[in-house]
């Protein structure tokens, strides 16, 4: 038995140092080609040029995320009035186990932003995804989600699908005090959001750090959501979608969700911002809940985020979850003048039948090759909420290109 913890020990530092070394490993050999006079045109000297930085400026992190990207698109968008403009994300993983049998799962996912805009208050958004992959949930029982970037959108005859994930016009009045958006939304784009983990693409991989487990927001549907801001510091903002993308009875059955949040020190090493919610659920007898989200950005290298969120119990019974609860750290540095980033974070879900929770736990580490692709490794924990299960330990690698 000592032998054989031993061993597995040895594994988990072993595997982890490798995928640590690969992008160090590259970063260190591009780094030296700058300090060479005369450059071999050698085939292992064109390969390492492919993650050198090239001309244009790198994208930070909180742009590079799925969500923060768009944003910044869209802001620019106005600038091109009636021109349809195409942008883009792209992701691969690859996750295994190291204590029990390995059992590696691939996702393989993409999406494909197309906007316009007509004039400076009018903008009209598609984002158009197709996914490979289920990833290790389909094998490994729990509420938290080990990758929240899964879902294969592929038939049962194995055709991959591209599907339209969201398509909705939003339109602005008031010099911007008041924000309208219509159409096929997810909803989890507006509300619960948090700086630091609120992207499977770029930041943690798992489900519980993305948005709150006990969050029972719909598929993405048909809905509207209507937001105002004072002064670009407070803002109060509201949303109803169906509870399917069906497109029937519009007016009959909505999830309702309302949130309001602040922001200190904006544009400053310290940033801060605080978010409060609260939902109804019609499938569970307009039940509530409620939920909050913190971030702070320390001296401009550290971040800190937390959340939380409970359901009542009519709610939990119906969604699965009573309450959940999570916090990470994070670190940030320019490294061989790319962006290196480090995520950890802790997190519980209390299931509503069971007296455990289930405990997650992640560590990420983010290395930037050039200006449109990053690779991280990642390290989770999971201590199942079913007494029958035992502790799951995994090992993935991530890729993401910006295009």
């Amino acid at each position: 038995m000592l032998f054989k913890q031993k061993e597995l020990r040895m594994r988990l530092i072993f595997t982890w140092l490798i995928l640590f070394s690969i992008p160090v490993f590259v970063q260190a050999r591009t780094e030296s080609d700058y300090l060479l006079s005369d450059r071999d045109t050698t085939l292992v000297d064109q390969f390492f040029g492919l993650f050198e930085t090239q001309e244009g400026a790198d994208i930070p992190e909180a742009q590079r995320s799925k969500r923060k990207q768009v944003d910044e698109l869209l802001n620019a968008l106005t600038q091109r009035d009636g021109q349809l403009q195409f942008n883009g994300v792209a992701t691969a993983s690859l996750q295994t186990e190291l204590v029990h049998k390995p059992n590696y799962q691939g996702v393989g996912s993409f999406d494909i932003f197309a906007f316009t805009s007509f004039g400076k208050h009018t903008i009209l958004f598609f984002d158009l995804e197709a996914v490979g992959g289920d990833g290790p949930d389909q094998i490994i029982p729990n509420l938290s989600g080990l990758n929240a970037d899964a879902g294969s959108t592929q038939s049962d005859e194995g055709i991959d699908h591209l599907v339209v994930l969201e398509a909705w016009a939003e339109f602005r009045a008031l010099k911007d005090l008041l924000t309208v958006n219509v159409g096929k939304i997810d909803v989890t784009n507006y509300f619960d959001n948090n700086l630091h983990a609120n992207d499977e693409t770029s930041q943690f991989l798992s489900g519980a750090f993305v948005n709150s487990a006990a969050l029972p927001a719909p598929i993405n549907a048909p809905g509207i959501r209507l937001r105002t801001s004072f002064v670009n510091r407070f803002y109060l903002q509201f949303a109803l979608s169906s509870l399917d993308n069906s497109g029937d009875d519009l007016m009959r059955n909505h999830f309702k969700i309302a949130e309001t949040g602040f922001m200190l020190f904006p544009n400053t090493d310290w940033e801060a911002n605080f978010r409060i919610y609260g939902f109804e659920h019609p499938a569970a007898g307009h039940s509530r809940g409620f939920g909050l989200s913190v971030d702070e950005l320390v001296a401009g290298r550290f971040t800190v985020f937390g959340r939380y969120a409970k359901n009542e119990k009519k709610l939990a019974e119906w969604f699965g979850v009573e309450q959940a609860w999570s916090f990470g750290l994070g670190f940030k540095q320019l490294f061989l003048n790319r962006e290196f980033n480090v995520g950890l974070a802790y997190g519980q879900t209390d299931p509503q039948a069971l007296d455990a929770p289930e405990k997650l736990a992640e560590l990420y580490i983010s290395n930037q090759f050039n200006q449109w692709v990053y690779l991280s490794p990642h390290l989770q924990w999971l201590d199942p909420a079913t007494a029958n299960q035992k502790e799951h330990v995994l090992v993935g690698l991530r890729i993401n290109f910006s295009y």
